[in-house]
């Protein structure tokens, strides 16, 4: 199975993404649900992601 959320640091920002398409099809495509400078914070967001797809 192809992850949905991904954490991803762009400059001085950490970034939650979501992919936005199909499972793992190739044109999928990965949307910023926003930066946050905070990576221990980025991190707290993404994996609340992670918990409630889990949850589903």
């Amino acid at each position: 199975m192809a992850e949905r959320f991904n954490l991803a640091n762009q400059g001085k920002t950490w970034h939650i993404m979501a992919r936005k398409g199909a499972g793992a099809a190739t044109e999928a495509l990965w949307l910023s649900l926003g930066g946050c400078p905070d990576q221990i914070v980025a991190t707290r967001v993404f994996l609340v992601h992670k918990a409630r797809e889990a949850l589903k």
